[in-house]
């Protein structure tokens, strides 16, 4: 064999090996893949796996041959503790529609800078609804809808996402106990035994 031609070879195995790297991935994997080690976002992470094929198919890392990128902002295991009751079914996993919904509040379908974050008063989000950047007076953290944004970002590999811990939930009271009141509907004899 000629040594072109295993240079050759060499470099077209190498490529290949790229290529199915980069497109045989998702934002939810290289999320997931990011949070490892993060032992307080273990909750949001279970979220993302739930609804992996909704947000892969809501959030594509490619659209018309153009690279997109996300900034998420992922809450910790403590915010969902403190906004869902304890004593009853967890609503994001009793209704797959209201977990991917709520998801989907936490992405922004662009990369946010922690100088972004410092900068920008508003930011879309990928339900397209606005969310409010403040500062707490005082401090050097950034709110995102009443969320306190922690300081450092996790970076996501090729440039296709930035995470940031936050210390809320973007839902309501009212989204959680309708998921709950539902849930009840549909499955009557569900109930605790203690209860009766």
């Amino acid at each position: 064999m000629s040594p072109l031609f295993v240079l050759v070879a060499v470099l077209l195995t190498v490529a290949s090996s790229q290529a199915t790297t980069e497109t045989g991935s998702d934002i939810v994997t290289e999320i997931l893949k990011a949070l490892k080690g993060h032992d307080e976002l273990w909750r949001v992470a279970d979220y993302l796996n739930s609804s992996r094929t909704a947000l892969v198919n809501e959030l594509p890392l490619e659209s018309s041959g153009r690279k997109l990128s996300y900034t998420f902002f992922a809450p910790t295991a403590t915010a969902f503790f403190g906004q869902m009751p304890q004593d009853t079914v967890d609503p994001l996993n009793v209704d797959d529609n209201l977990r991917t919904k709520v998801l989907i509040r936490h992405f922004a379908r662009q990369r946010v800078s922690a100088s972004d974050l410092d900068k920008l008063d508003k930011l879309v989000m990928a339900d397209l609804n606005e969310a409010i950047l403040t500062r707490t007076p005082g401090t050097q953290f950034n709110v995102i809808n009443k969320a306190e944004i922690q300081p450092g970002a996790i970076q996501l590999p090729n440039n296709i996402g930035t995470i940031y811990t936050v210390d809320r939930v973007f839902m309501t009271g009212e989204e959680v106990s309708q998921a709950i009141s539902a849930h009840f509907e549909r499955n009557p004899n569900t109930g605790f035994p203690f209860l009766g």
